[in-house]
């Protein structure tokens, strides 16, 4: 089964919102990962098609 990509950034925006509760680090982990990661991937697949 293939997760979209879309889904990867739910799934990593919940644990981050789950591990900045907890622990207070969310600032940190927000910086880490940056969201424009995930729209990349799907210029690429639209200049393909």
């Amino acid at each position: 089964m293939k997760i979209p990509s879309s889904y990867w950034f739910y799934i990593i925006a919940a644990l981050i919102t789950i591990l900045g509760l907890v622990t207070g680090w969310y600032f940190f982990f927000l910086l880490v990962f940056p969201l424009g990661i995930f729209n990349l991937s799907n210029r690429k697949n639209d200049h393909d098609q």
